[in-house]
């Protein structure tokens, strides 16, 4: 080859891309070493063979039609097609074709890693959606059942006057109200991810120590060693859906009883100053670790999160988008004394 050519550069000879020069009748004239790295072929197996001898069968219709453009004069630009490696397998070119005198002069590249990871992402993608849907769909059926059985439990809890009956209506009373409080979550996780959002119905609020006082007393009933102490003072007013806000507190509360040392209470201190409100709730035990607390408010923990002491599933990354519907922040701050959720919003 004279020294003008190609073939003949540094760069023919090094570069990993696969670099070839083919006829206007399709066969290959010259190809660069890359070839046999990427896809086996040895230069002499290559070079006079047409290149319509390694594509794949469902890209030779496209493949065709890009080659007569390049010959009619017009370069192809980010054509992909799958070539034949030697070892039977193909592989997805991205190719760049530019007509030069009676020649085409080519530049390939490999990537088909490339079309695998995006094929994975669509894939999880669109699993991730069914199983969304599927949520929504699930809870959405699950609600009415529940209700008739939680209506049930209520008029038995009533009517019944032996203890042992009692104890064991209200063991059915708890776990209905578990089942509802999974239902919600999954029905709260599949708006967010539908993008239909946490809706809230706001109002002006001076006062949550009775929305305090009713989370706590419920989580006396479930968890009777529980202690709490709930510090409130109020200097203001600040705009909150109470319902939400609730959901929220018995989501920090159930962690804190759940994963907190009960030898020691857990506090709740709440302070409305002018329109903005802060709410801990604060607990002693281990600390969380600081790999747990970098996923502690995502959905469906990873294993070695889930094995942290802060591990909750759905309820804590519920929790979160909730404060963020309201303008706010939910915060962690943990240490071997205690551990805090700090909710801040304002408005």
């Amino acid at each position: 080859m004279q020294e003008s050519n190609p073939e003949a550069s540094l760069t023919w000879q090094i570069t990993p891309d696969l670099l070839s020069v083919i006829r206007l009748d399709g066969v290959f004239q010259a190809v660069n070493p890359a070839w046999e790295k990427v896809l086996g072929w040895r230069q002499d197996e290559l070079e006079g063979r047409s290149y319509g001898d390694f594509v794949h069968e469902d890209d030779i219709s496209s493949s065709v039609a890009a080659f007569a453009k390049v010959t009619g004069g017009d370069p192809v630009l980010e054509f992909t097609n799958r070539y034949r490696s030697k070892d039977g397998l193909y592989r997805w070119l991205r190719w760049v074709a530019v007509p030069e005198n009676d020649l085409v002069v080519c530049t390939a590249r490999d990537i088909t890693e490339d079309r695998q990871n995006v094929e994975v992402i669509e894939e999880q993608r669109s699993e991730a959606e069914l199983r969304e849907q599927f949520l929504a769909v699930l809870g959405h059926d699950l609600r009415n059942p529940l209700a008739a059985v939680s209506s049930g439990v209520s008029i038995l809890s009533r009517r019944l006057e032996d203890p042992a009956h009692l104890e064991v209506v209200d063991g059915m009373r708890q776990s209905t109200s578990r089942m509802v409080e999974l239902v919600n979550n999954m029905m709260d996780f599949a708006r967010v991810r539908l993008g239909s959002g946490i809706g809230l119905n706001r109002q002006s609020v001076t006062d949550l120590s009775e929305t305090i006082r009713r989370i706590v007393d419920e989580m006396k009933e479930s968890t009777p060693r529980a202690d709490f102490e709930v510090s409130h003072k109020a200097n203001g007013a600040v705009r909150l859906d109470i319902p939400r806000i609730e959901q929220v507190l018995s989501n920090l509360l159930g962690n804190a009883v759940t994963h907190g040392d009960l030898g020691k209470p857990v506090r709740i201190d709440c302070v409305i100053e002018g329109e903005r409100l802060t709410l801990m709730v604060c607990n002693a035990g281990p600390p969380i670790g600081p790999h747990a607390r970098q996923h502690l408010f995502q959905p469906f923990l990873r294993d070695e999160v889930q094995r942290s002491q802060q591990g909750l599933g759905l309820g804590l990354f519920i929790s979160s988008e909730i404060v963020k519907a309201h303008g706010g922040d939910l915060t962690v701050l943990s240490n071997d004394d205690e551990t805090c959720f700090t909710i801040e919003i304002s408005g």
